[in-house]
């Protein structure tokens, strides 16, 4: 890992998310004395998209004159050697007396191995970007890459590099039952509109509102459902006045922060069970009976 080299990646300006986040990875892959010679198995798993993806941005990144990949081979047997990623900032960046592969000068030129080495080993050989939607955001196991793009500039270059790091905290939102188009997605927008004088550091911090975003939809469709059934010939009872403490309470319940079980009465159990603001499980692993 090379200090230099992540600092000078969070100083870069007018890249996606995504892309930076690539270069970030790059960044700290770099060793000072022998260079960046990341696999693309490992940069693809750093930054949690496919190799397909990772092709988009590291042509990006070049394209944008940030890197360059020297593609090497082994004198003697010609077989194909590990990329070098040569970043702008270092000195030997921008010499490159072979076009084809960046080698130093006296050497044979070098064989030609097509433009790319990983196109044979990919199904999806599409090179321009690929657009992850918010709705199959889950599906794809690409959500934290949706989240970083939906995020505005109250999500700082440096929270970006750092708050990876929890990508784990994701996971936990899924399990929770909370939807990435109708929750979560929409909250982070939300909550990093204006810049922010404390950096965000990990994907936790959006938890309670993603919670209680999740708790009153689940509550606006419920009594949706019982006014359909009033409008069918059924009753529907006058509004609840605790309706919205109801609503805060299942919110804490579900952020999956401490609450002392006295907290929640036998009747606030029941109206929400009741409600389907939260599931008999969550309150079983809260120690709520």
């Amino acid at each position: 890992m090379s200090h230099a080299a992540t600092n000078w990646a969070i100083q870069q300006r007018g890249l996606s998310p995504v892309t930076k986040l690539v270069l970030w990875h790059l960044c700290d892959r770099h060793n000072p004395d022998y260079g960046c010679f990341p696999s693309q198995d490992q940069l693809a798993a750093d930054v949690e998209i496919s190799r397909a993806s990772l092709n988009v941005h590291l042509e990006k990144l070049e394209s944008a004159g940030l890197i360059h990949r020297q593609r090497r081979h082994s004198e003697d047997t010609h077989r194909r050697k590990s990329t070098r990623y040569l970043l702008a900032f270092e000195p030997e960046f921008g010499r490159n007396p072979c076009p084809e592969s960046g080698h130093g000068k006296g050497q044979k030129p070098c064989p030609d191995f097509g433009e790319s080495h990983v196109q044979n080993l990919d199904t999806n050989l599409v090179r321009e970007p690929v657009t992850t939607t918010a709705r199959d955001a889950g599906a794809s196991g690409d959500l934290e890459t949706a989240c970083l793009e939906v995020c505005g500039p109250g999500l700082s270059d440096a929270a970006r590099a750092e708050i990876t790091s929890t990508g784990e905290v994701i996971g936990g939102w899924i399990a929770a039952g909370y939807d990435p188009t109708a929750d979560i997605l929409p909250t982070l927008a939300e909550r990093t509109k204006q810049k922010r004088d404390s950096p965000i550091r990990t994907w936790d911090y959006f938890t309670p509102a993603i919670a209680q975003r999740h708790a009153r939809r689940i509550a606006r469709a419920a009594t949706g459902e019982r006014a359909g059934e009033a409008g069918a010939g059924g009753s529907v009872s006058a509004p609840d006045p605790a309706a919205d403490p109801l609503i805060r309470l299942a919110a804490w319940i579900n952020s999956g922060t401490y609450i002392p079980p006295s907290a929640v009465s036998t009747s606030q159990r029941n109206a929400l069970l009741a409600a389907g603001l939260v599931t008999e499980a969550t309150l079983r692993a809260r120690q709520i009976y």
